[in-house]
């Protein structure tokens, strides 16, 4: 961010140059005037003056809040790091994990199913912290893939229980990034209404997200029309975790489908290029298919959602979350249940597996998903 001097602050900061300078001078005077001079046997007192540049710098201080200058704001730590910071990790099962750095980021390897519900545990995501309302925010703590056998001799509770925390951290990611494009669309749109016309480099971003969601077939000079505008409200938006947490579930039988191993694919999206992943039995009719696979889980939550934002098979899921929004901005809790009963082109089972849907987001209690947000911080990675 560039910062735009004042005038007081740019004689604040000549002032301050000066004094620090003169203080230097002073200093090194000071300190030959008392290696040549003798020796006192005098105990300084709270009348001593401030020698030095202590001096210079209580001046300038004085200065800068005489004349109302911002002082340097120290570093502040991010919600996530100042709770890291705080916690005590003595107790932590063994073996650690490895960092590594690359060229993208940082990533822990070789963490467990115990070491990562530890740190879950120790983070305060956990269902009865959820529960009584201690925990609203999550970790951004992101796999980076799906492991083979990762949940070979657990208990069911244990691998839902691990499942459902990892996916909803993935999936409250990508919804934060979809919210920050609907603020900017709100924020053209409000420009737009405030002066009449959009310039040219605020046209060019609104065409951008236009054809981003599938509302123009290509980008454009020429601004977007009403009814572009008022599509494009209804798919720029979230999709409800619990929907999200649902669906992963179902279609990815908790992350141990063949598919999701070797694709980290979890909402099982149809694929007819030479990419996907084919399936044992490929079913008639239907071409050389297969699932698409994607690099990270993450990608596959972001591929997700913007299908169920895009495809015309699931204007009805639109149109109901449009109407449950209203015109409140930014994160809400929707009805992710009700939302479900909307998505029967998504499967060929249709009411039947809406029905499905509905009844793990109840049985699993995924509605206290919708009420949570991603805590505040950088992401950390692991493997």
């Amino acid at each position: 961010m560039h910062t735009r001097f004042s005038s007081n602050n740019l004689v604040a900061l000549l002032i301050a140059v000066l004094l620090v300078a003169t203080g230097i001078v002073l200093s090194i005077i000071n300190q030959r005037s008392q290696a040549t001079a003798p020796a006192t046997t005098e105990t300084p007192t709270g009348d001593t003056p401030m020698q030095g540049n202590s001096d210079v710098l209580a001046r300038v201080a004085r200065i800068h809040e005489d004349i109302g200058a911002p002082a340097l704001a120290a570093k502040t730590k991010t919600e996530l790091e100042a709770i890291r910071d705080l916690t005590d990790w003595s107790d932590a099962p063994s073996p650690a994990p490895e960092l590594v750095r690359t060229d993208n980021y940082d990533v822990y390897i070789n963490v467990s199913k115990q070491y990562l519900s530890y740190v879950f545990d120790k983070l305060g995501y956990t269902g009865e912290k959820i529960d009584s309302g201690e925990t609203i925010a999550i970790p951004p703590l992101l796999v980076v893939s799906i492991k083979q056998g990762w949940f070979d001799g657990e208990t069911v509770q244990f691998e839902k229980s691990i499942f459902y925390r990892v996916v909803l951290s993935l999936v409250l990611y990508e919804n934060e990034a979809v919210l920050r494009e609907r603020g900017e669309l709100l924020d053209l749109l409000e420009a737009q209404q405030n002066n009449g016309a959009l310039t040219a480099v605020q046209t060019h971003a609104l065409n951008r997200l236009a054809h981003s969601y599938r509302v123009s077939k290509e980008e454009s000079d020429e601004p977007i029309n009403e009814g572009q505008v008022r599509e494009l409200l209804v798919r720029v938006d979230m999709v409800p975790p619990s929907l999200a947490l649902a669906q992963a579930a179902y279609e990815s039988g908790y992350a141990t489908s063949q598919f999701a191993q070797t694709g980290n694919a979890l909402f099982g999206q149809w694929d007819w290029s030479k990419d996907a992943i084919k399936p044992q039995q490929q079913r008639k009719g239907m071409g050389n298919y297969g699932m698409k696979s994607f690099n990270q889980p993450v990608d596959s939550v972001r591929a997700y959602i913007w299908n169920l934002n895009t495809q015309p098979a699931y204007a009805a899921f639109r149109k109901e979350r449009a109407a449950q929004r209203g015109a409140r901005r930014g994160r809400i809790a929707l009805d992710g249940a009700k939302l479900a009963g909307t998505l029967t082109s998504y499967s060929e089972r249709g009411a039947e597996y809406t029905r499905a849907l509905q009844n793990t987001i109840r049985s699993n209690r995924l509605g206290r998903a919708d009420n949570l947000r991603l805590m505040e911080g950088e992401p950390i990675y692991f493997n």
